[in-house]
């Protein structure tokens, strides 16, 4: 098992107060007793520790994705200095490429033109339109930050070598149109729109009493983006045409594949995939840091050998192997499989939702293509 891409979780904390984070607001709260930031000496033995490998594996091409919390609370400076740090460990043999996952409220002028000078790619957060970004991504004094987050988008319109687009949350209270207009009217092409994150504990909101409430929501934005966004590439929606048409891809929304990656949190300790903190309590957590062991005894871990099985065929629950979109699917997102009875054994909570977009996206495509056909 070899991997190239790396998460460094330069900062526990966030100045925003989101009420879906997956980091501050699920069932790991280990957060709690990291350090607020990640010190310049954990980012040294982290490179040491990637120059190594690279050299054993005969990597020449490394991702680092700096993430958070909000990535920015280290400090603009501070920041850019771990890419350069990294980069003269790592020396030129090895070839690194840098991004970040911003919530956009603490970008600058200054800050973007450093980034540009490295080609630090920028992902920014967003849910859409004022009214469903501020009801969820609040200031921690209740302010909504959706002024402050197009502030930001506006910024990084001005050096789109790095703007690598957005990532939002879906509220089902929402129509998806207004959404997806908001973004092509922004000029966003990449647009990753996520389910909220859900577990056998921790059920969707709003599902009980609306039943129908996502699996609706998906099938209008969905036909939002087929007949009317496709400007819009819009990741999961894309995933699940290629599937159909045998070209798929592994994605986080979805199961099956191979943990490629590991995530670094500001202790220097080893985790898998820290979306698993929605489960319980050190769920990602493999057991050790980067001052204590290398990154192949790490992956040699038990904790990945685990991860890596729950995300193969062979280990879906019966009612995912008895169904037709098994192989596109995989159970949907591991976290989202989670139960205290049976751990991850379960089809994702968003089981049905999952199925009916799917059987939704085929029945469209196949009539345009049938459509397209007879008018050809």
């Amino acid at each position: 098992m070899k991997i190239n891409t790396f998460f460094l979780r330069v900062a526990a904390s966030c100045n925003l107060d989101c009420d879906y984070c997956y980091v501050f607001k699920h069932r790991d709260m280990t957060w709690k007793n990291m350090p607020a930031v990640m010190l310049e000496s954990t980012v040294q033995s982290f490179a040491k520790r990637l120059r190594e490998y690279a050299d054993n594996v005969g990597l020449r091409e490394v991702n680092i994705i700096f993430h958070g919390g909000e990535p920015l609370m280290c400090g603009a400076n501070r920041l850019i200095g771990f890419a350069d740090t990294i980069s003269d460990i790592l020396g030129e043999e090895i070839k690194s490429s840098y991004s970040m996952q911003t919530n956009g409220t603490l970008l600058t002028e200054t800050f973007l033109n450093e980034c540009e000078k490295r080609n630090i790619g920028i992902s920014l957060s967003i849910d859409g339109h004022k009214c469903v970004h501020d009801k969820h991504r609040k200031y921690k004094n209740g302010k909504g930050s959706h002024d402050d987050v197009l502030n930001g988008i506006r910024l990084l319109k001005e050096h789109p070598s790095i703007f690598e687009g957005v990532i939002g949350v879906i509220d089902p209270c929402f129509e998806p149109e207004d959404v997806l207009q908001f973004f092509d009217d922004l000029g966003i092409e990449n647009v990753d729109l996520l389910l909220p994150d859900s577990t056998y504990i921790d059920l969707p909101k709003g599902r009980a009493e609306q039943p129908d409430l996502y699996k609706n929501w998906l099938i209008r934005a969905f036909d939002a983006w087929f007949f009317n966004h496709q400007s819009l590439h819009l990741r999961t929606f894309e995933h699940i045409l290629t599937g159909i048409l045998g070209e798929g891809s592994a994605l986080d929304s979805f199961g099956l594949g191979n943990l490629d990656y590991l995530t670094i949190e500001t202790d220097g300790t080893y985790h898998t995939s820290d979306i698993l903190k929605v489960s319980y309590e050190n769920a990602s957590a493999i057991g050790f840091g980067v001052d204590e062991g290398s990154i192949e005894q790490a992956l040699s871990n038990e904790k990945v050998k685990q991860y890596n099985a729950m995300l193969s065929l062979e280990a879906l629950p019966q009612k995912c192997k008895e169904c037709v979109y098994s192989t596109l699917c995989g159970g949907g997102s591991l976290p989202h499989r989670y139960s205290e009875a049976n751990g991850f054994n379960n089809p994702s909570i968003y089981c049905e939702e999952m199925y009916t977009l799917i059987h939704h996206a085929i029945e469209v495509f196949t009539q345009a293509i049938e459509a397209e056909i007879e008018n050809g």
